[in-house]
């Protein structure tokens, strides 16, 4: 009996240790419940208002991230820390022109600094401590990972592909796809370069994990060859830079990605995110041996019903997903008891240790 009492207590794990374990293969008492921050923005109006933490001041001001993310935490019930609350630090960093939005607008480019591919060579290195919002994050991370040590703090970066979309219009982007491919592997290396700095730079402050996102990525628009192409070797060659560190690195894209499975078997990250539209239970059997995060649409987390929220969270949980978690990005205007649905069903649910 005291042997039985003493192995359940040591099962009882902070919201880090299981998070990470979850993503390193070892077992774990549940199903963590996350959101990222970045692309994945994790933020509601209705905490913004409680703190007085608001968008868009909140993105420029490393203190009041801090606390609209602990808040969401707090209140919400999500496991983690996730900063910043957009997809545009990088390009920003990097020249393109930003508008910050409003209080359930998000950042986003209102100006690219290139007009094609060739003109790549223009784009600032990034200086992570110096350009743009980059210090307010780093200064962010820092702030978060030492104030809540049990608690993951997650670094997010913008994929190679996505971020060339937030510095050239994305058409012209993937025309050039086909037509200039050596110099849009140029612009990519370059990117993948900056990226790795910038994400070195979070690691050194204090994240726990990385999180890439790639939206466009997405095996529709791109297909299996052109994936296996301009996507794969440059998401890889981050992530083995972030394992030389010993951090684990999950990697978000969008939209339907059957047309890529067989690429996606050989990303070399831990954890794989993907949007709703994608069957959790056809992409385990696809790709065996990664961890899938997600998938609960963030059109349901902002409209509910709350009984469709938990009914859909639950089903997730035995389909297997590893780590329960939106879909996406969620709206601001999402309110807290529909986020809570969906996380206060990963705490109650039980059963055997998952590995």
């Amino acid at each position: 009996m005291r042997m039985q009492i003493f192995t359940e207590k040591r099962m009882v794990m902070t919201e880090k240790e299981r998070l990470l374990k979850i993503l390193h293969g070892a077992p774990v008492d549940r199903s963590p419940v996350i959101a990222p921050g970045g692309m994945m923005t994790m933020a509601s109006k209705e905490v913004m208002d409680l703190t007085n933490c608001r968008w868009p001041s909140v993105h420029r001001d490393a203190e009041k991230m801090a606390a609209l993310s602990v808040a969401m935490h707090d209140k919400a019930g999500i496991e983690n820390l996730g900063i910043p609350f957009c997809m545009t630090v990088e390009a920003e960093a990097m020249g393109g022109e930003v508008e910050d939005g409003n209080e359930v607008t998000e950042p986003h480019m209102v100006q690219y600094p290139l007009k094609s591919v060739e003109e790549w060579r223009n784009l600032k290195e990034l200086h992570p401590f110096k350009d743009g919002r980059l210090p307010v994050i780093l200064a962010c991370t820092f702030l978060l990972s030492q104030g809540y040590p049990d608690i993951p703090v997650i670094g997010n970066l913008v994929g190679p592909l996505s971020l060339a979309t937030s510095l050239i219009d994305a058409m012209t982007l993937f025309k050039a796809l086909r037509r200039e491919p050596e110099e849009v592997h140029r612009m990519l290396a370059f990117l993948t370069d900056n990226g790795i700095r910038y994400g070195e730079a979070l690691i050194k402050n204090g994240a726990d994990l990385m999180v890439i996102s790639d939206p466009s990525a997405t095996g529709e628009i791109l297909g299996p060859e052109l994936f296996r192409e301009f996507a794969l070797p440059y998401l890889n060659q981050m992530i083995h830079r972030i394992h030389t560190l010993r951090k684990p690195v999950m990697v978000h894209i969008c939209g339907k990605i059957t047309p890529v499975y067989e690429s996606l078997k050989r990303l070399d990250a831990e954890g794989i995110s993907v949007d709703s539209v994608v069957s959790i239970k056809e992409m385990r059997n696809a790709i065996p041996g990664k961890k899938l995060m997600g998938n609960v649409s963030t059109i349901l987390l902002q409209n509910g019903p709350v009984d469709k929220i938990q009914a859909v969270s639950r089903n997730l949980l035995d389909f297997g997903v590893d780590i329960l978690a939106p879909a996406c990005g969620l709206s601001a205007k999402t309110p807290v008891r529909h986020i809570r649905a969906m996380t206060d069903i990963a705490k109650i649910t039980s059963g055997k240790p998952q590995a």
